[in-house]
Parts: C-alpha cells; sequence; structure tokens
C-alpha cells in the first residue's frame, strides 16, 4: 500500500510519497581552487559554471529594488569616501583611505549589497537619494574600491554611482587612481532580462554569468562571512565556501532528522518533521541568502580531513515563474561529501516532493509598484490608473493582519500607508482587488 506523509511549515504545504522519493546523487565541480561558481537547478540537475572573478559589479534587475554589490571573490575591497561626495569626484584624496569604512556585501539579505550598508532616512539608500516623484535614484557617494589581483599588484578605482532610471537603468562612473582610464557607462535592465542581476567587469564591460532565473535555483560559490579563527578569537570576514539561494527562493534546514527518516514515510515521523521545520527562526522556512550557507562542513587543522553534516537536510523550494502561474516544486536536499580545493568537488544527495494540489498557482496579477524598501514611516503603493477598488492588508511573518486599507478606484493612483506603528522587522503587504486579481510584497521595516 502506497503510503504518503504529509509536512506542513509556515507557508509551506507538501506531500512525499513513495513514488517521489527518488533520490538522485549529484557533484558539483568547482573547480581547483574553486575557481568557478556553480548555478545549480534542482529539478533537472543543470550544472552551469561561471568564472569566479568574471564579474566586478552587480545591479538588481527589481526595479522597485536598488541593490548594488561588488564581486568580494574578484579580488575587490569597497571603501566609503567619508570627505565629500559625487561633486568631488575628480579631486578625490585618497590619504588615509586604509582607516575609512570597509564593507562588504550582505550574506543573509539579497538587497543589502556592499553599497548598501549606510542608509540614514527614509529615501536615502546609502549610495543614493531616491525621489518618489521621479522614481530615481540619484547617487551621493563617493568609493574607493582596491583591487588585489596576485601577480599583478593593486589596481585602485574610483567609483561613483550616478543615477537608477525609473526603467531599472543604472549609470555610474569609475576611473583608475593613476590616471590610466577613466569611463561612464550604463547596466541597462534589458541586458539582465529574465536574471536576477545585472553584471559588469570594469575591463571587458557587461557580462552575464548567470543563467535565466527558471534554470537555476541555488549558487555553490564562494563569499566573505564572519569567521572564528582555528585558535579562537573575534570573528573576522573570511572567504568560505557555500551555498546561497537566488533572490525569492525559500529554504528550511532541519538538523534534528535524517535522511532516513524521511524515507520510512511513517506519520511518527511527519510528526518529527513537523516539529523541526516550525521550531525558532533558525529551522524556519526563509528568503536568507545564506540559510543553505557553508557550515554544513568543518576542516580539521591537525588531520586534515573535512568532517561533512552529512545528517543535515535542507528543504529547498523551486519557482518556475510562468505566463500561467507560478510552478512550485520542493526538494530534499544534503551533503554527501566536500573534497577541498584541489578539485572544489562537492557531492549532495537530493529528492523530488509530491505536489500537492494547489502547488501551481493561477492567480491574476495585480500590477503595483510598492516602495521603499526597507520602510521606515510610510510605503507608498502606485497603482494602475485604470483599475478597481483594492484592499491593501499588512501582515506580520506569523501571517497575522495587522492593518487593512482600501484604496478606492475613482482615487489618486499612489497612496501612503503609514508603518510607523509596525516594530522593525519583516512584512508582507497584501493587495486584492474586487475581481480577484492579487500581488504580495515583502518589505522591511526599520
Amino acid at each position: 500500500m502506497k503510503k504518503i506523509a504529509l509536512f506542513f511549515t509556515a507557508g509551506l504545504t507538501f506531500a512525499v510519497s513513495n513514488s517521489a522519493f527518488a533520490q538522485r546523487t549529484d557533484t558539483i565541480v568547482m573547480g581547483q581552487g574553486y575557481a568557478n561558481s556553480v548555478y545549480y537547478d534542482m529539478e533537472k540537475g543543470t550544472k552551469t559554471p561561471a568564472a569566479m572573478n568574471q564579474w566586478h559589479l552587480s545591479h538588481t534587475t527589481v526595479t522597485r529594488d536598488n541593490c548594488l554589490k561588488i564581486n568580494h571573490m574578484a579580488g575587490f575591497e569597497v571603501y566609503a569616501y567619508p570627505n565629500g561626495d559625487n561633486k568631488d569626484f575628480a579631486t578625490m584624496d585618497t590619504a588615509g583611505w586604509k582607516s575609512w569604512r570597509k564593507f562588504y556585501n550582505d550574506i543573509h539579505e539579497h538587497e543589502k549589497g556592499a553599497f548598501m550598508q549606510q542608509k540614514t532616512t527614509m529615501w536615502d539608500f546609502s549610495w543614493g537619494v531616491y525621489d518618489p516623484n521621479t522614481k530615481e535614484v540619484t547617487g551621493d557617494s563617493l568609493y574607493l574600491l582596491v583591487l588585489s589581483n596576485p601577480g599583478f599588484g593593486t589596481t585602485y578605482i574610483k567609483f561613483m554611482p550616478i543615477k537608477q532610471l525609473i526603467n531599472g537603468d543604472f549609470i555610474f562612473m569609475a576611473a583608475a587612481l593613476d590616471g590610466s582610464w577613466d569611463l561612464i557607462d550604463t547596466m541597462f535592465q534589458a541586458d539582465g532580462r529574465d536574471k536576477t542581476y545585472k553584471y559588469y567587469n570594469f575591463y571587458t564591460g557587461k557580462v552575464q554569468p548567470e543563467p535565466n532565473r527558471n534554470d537555476w535555483d541555488i549558487l555553490f560559490t564562494r563569499y566573505y562571512a564572519p569567521t572564528t579563527p582555528p585558535g579562537g578569537g573575534t570573528p573576522m570576514m573570511y572567504p568560505i565556501v557555500g551555498v546561497e539561494s537566488k533572490r525569492g527562493t525559500r529554504v528550511s534546514k532541519i538538523t534534528d532528522a535524517s535522511w532516513t527518516d524521511f524515507s520510512d514515510f511513517y506519520m511518527k515521523n511527519a510528526m518529527k518533521v513537523d516539529s523541526a521545520l516550525t521550531q525558532g527562526n533558525a529551522l524556519s522556512v526563509s528568503k536568507d541568502l545564506t540559510k543553505i550557507g557553508g557550515d554544513w562542513k568543518s576542516y580539521d587543522n591537525t588531520t586534515r580531513v573535512w568532517t561533512i553534516q552529512k545528517q543535515w537536510l535542507y528543504i529547498v523550494e523551486s519557482v518556475n515563474i510562468a505566463t500561467t502561474g507560478n510552478d512550485t516544486s520542493h526538494y530534499f536536499m544534503n551533503f554527501e561529501d566536500f573534497k577541498g580545493s584541489a578539485t572544489g568537488e562537492v557531492m549532495i544527495n537530493t529528492s523530488l516532493l509530491a505536489r500537492i494540489p494547489g502547488s501551481v498557482s493561477k492567480i491574476n496579477t495585480l500590477k503595483a509598484e510598492v516602495f521603499p524598501n526597507p520602510a521606515a514611516e510610510a510605503l507608498v503603493v502606485k497603482l494602475p490608473e485604470s483599475r478597481f477598488n483594492t484592499s491593501a492588508i499588512i501582515v506580520d511573518a506569523q501571517g497575522k493582519q495587522l492593518m487593512r486599507t482600501e484604496l478606492p478606484a475613482n482615487s489618486d493612483e499612489y497612496f501612503r500607508l503609514n508603518t510607523q506603528n509596525l516594530t522593525p522587522g519583516m512584512y508582507t503587504l497584501k493587495l486584492q482587488d474586487n475581481q480577484g486579481n492579487t500581488n504580495s510584497f515583502r518589505f522591511v521595516k526599520i
């Protein structure tokens, strides 16, 4: 008799059946010295490698966002210029630059790159200031980029964001400090169509290492993360090998239920898994960039042996965006082996979870723009001029409704939702008109 185990967690409902639980073992090869990042598709097992140092700068393709990142693994460090703004680009004085504030890409929030770390006011997005009238972000900051390239020495680059246009195009200026080159260029939104970011190399121009967003779910790569030295002490930023998730991909980490627990399909195990999925923030479903991360392995400097946490499981939600709706699947994954820098090989096991009815969304999307994100005092919602009466509902991370506002069809297309009374944290704004069209936007209250 076929046995089916149901698992429930915040925002997820899915089923496992004997016919669906087919394990696949796969090897991801990053190459000697981890030369490549590898984009991985959970459904097909497709592996798309891209040179780790191919790109230098990346800018979001989400027009209501303004994320700007640097590729630390290409050798870059980011220092914020403390003595001026855009008007000082030509005369930028780098004396004492080692004492300037140094920034890294955030390892948890997709939207928080190295250039996003100095937000001060509601409309200040760190590298630039947002204009709610023009919907443009105008740069007001200068940065020194320090590029360390073994065998070629160190290059110093002045960098100035100029503007993010309403359509998502990003304009910037850069120049080598020694005067050997300078440029003004635009990262066009069209160059990142069907991707999560647009990419740029200061020496070769526009590049695109990323496959289409429907062709990958997780990225095997390297990134800087706070790391405790082998002898103990204060954590320091150190490059580690780990796994990042695609923007919007949700992951759950389970540390007290083994692969065997899942393959038995008895309800007692389902109950155990249900408990594991919902206990505390550490194990709940999350869009955390490094929810999988790199702590599934550890290295013994004495024995020079890697230890793999084979018993840890991850549930990865894969969403395929299509015109007919979002086709959603869920996969188990665990780590089997890791070979280190000699070959950069990572062995994983994966298994598809059977979808239950309702996993494929057939809703009609309500067109809207919501900004800023993060929000301090208010969210601004822009709806089409031609629309129906719409309800705006804000819910917390547990799904509890906190606020409901009606947005009449015959009123202005811009609406201001007061968020001053919300405590800092993650929220979801749900929009639904009286014709059944819906949309939702996650935002951070600061």
